[in-house]
């Protein structure tokens, strides 16, 4: 389905990991906006961009560890 070419350098999986939080740090702040009508980053968003990073690293590390696919 997909190989490792994305998770062979730390600088690209952080790169990565960098931008998959803001995406989930932007849905957080979005959320709040529809739920509270104010558009402002809480730690609670910002928690959750810290675990959506944090994520994407240990998933990343994970498959680095692993190695690639056997067919």
């Amino acid at each position: 389905m997909f190989d490792d070419r994305a998770f062979r350098t730390w600088p690209l999986i952080f790169a990565g990991a960098l931008v998959f939080g803001a995406l989930f740090g932007f849905a957080a702040v979005l959320a709040d906006l529809l739920f509270d009508g104010v558009l402002h980053v809480t730690r609670h968003t910002a928690a959750f961009a810290l675990l959506a990073v944090a994520g994407y690293v240990g998933v990343a590390a994970l498959i680095r560890r692993l190695g690639p696919p056997k067919n």
